[in-house]
């Protein structure tokens, strides 16, 4: 089974730098597990790591789509696996990093998502309460679990159980597996320190020309509805782009999201992953990480 390191954690919490040194160390390729840094031109509202800063260590999806296109998890699914196999094929270690949770658990877990890949036509002339009707009968247990007013859910959901295999038997066949041989280590510390660290963040961002970088690629209503507008560090500019705020405001807003998003961040990782936690700014922590990394390698699977 292949090996993957995982490294996850909060952000602003140093998991870049962190995974570079271990590229380093382990002969490593990085895959960039952030679900807005795919995005090509959008580099400071979403903190992402400079040329310099990757000190040659080949990063894949990462500024591979252009900010108006939409990115999702099915795509990232299908394109980090294949980095690994191209990765692990060169006898190279695949370091998945980032704080996007459910784009690692979907690239990395045996999660399928056939229902995106079905064509699903929208019968007009019927209403949502025959269609989730008509679903009760063909797979109740679906039925239960999704509102009749959720029409998109629905009509996938009769397409699943139309094709042959209702969507309930089709997720009891994943069983929550990973599907390599993965080692997590999450990066932690105290909740002061990580909010500060925030804030230095975010007064960089600004400093560094954040608005600048939103008004040129998000002025249009057009391109504030984009996908990429909507991650934290841009979305919080909308008031401000029509008028409706000050900067002082977008930053306000951006500490706080920011320290939310970090706390969903840490929930998420420390019920959906076992993961070696440490911290990274107490004395001898990564050299615990490297030796654990190391031992890890050694194992056969």
């Amino acid at each position: 089974m292949t090996k993957v390191l995982v490294i996850g954690g909060p952000t602003a919490i140093g998991k870049s730098d962190f995974a570079v040194e271990c590229a380093l160390r382990f002969n490593g390729e990085i895959i960039n597990g952030d679900s807005q840094q795919v995005y090509r031109e959008l580099s400071i509202g979403n903190a992402k790591i400079s040329v310099a800063d990757q000190r040659g260590v080949k990063h894949h999806l990462l500024d591979i789509v252009p900010y108006s296109e939409n990115y999702d998890v099915v795509r990232f699914q299908r394109e980090c696996r294949a980095a690994i196999a191209d990765i692990a094929s060169r006898g190279k270690l695949p370091i998945v990093c980032g704080g996007t949770g459910h784009y690692l658990k979907a690239a990395l877990y045996d999660y399928d998502f056939p229902e995106e890949r079905l064509h699903v036509d929208d019968p007009v002339d019927r209403t949502n309460d025959e269609l989730h009707a008509q679903l009760m009968a063909l797979d109740p247990r679906s039925a239960e679990t999704i509102h009749p007013n959720n029409r998109k859910r629905v009509l996938r959901a009769l397409a699943m159980a139309q094709s042959g295999t209702p969507k309930s038997e089709r997720l009891e066949a994943q069983q929550g597996h990973p599907i390599v041989d993965l080692k997590v280590i999450v990066l932690d510390t105290e909740r002061a320190v990580l909010a500060q660290r925030i804030a230095l963040r975010i007064n960089k961002m600004m400093e560094g020309g954040l608005e600048a970088e939103v008004r040129t690629y998000f002025s249009t209503p057009e391109a504030q509805s984009y996908h990429s507008f909507l991650g934290i560090g841009y979305k919080e500019f909308k008031d401000y782009l029509n008028g409706n705020a000050s900067l002082e405001d977008v930053k306000q807003a951006l500490l706080v999201h920011t320290r939310q998003y970090a706390r969903r961040q840490l929930t998420w990782f420390r019920h959906q992953f076992e993961a070696l936690w440490i911290d990274p700014f107490e004395d001898q922590a990564f050299e615990t990480a490297y030796a654990a990394i190391a031992a890890w390698l050694k194992e056969d699977v």
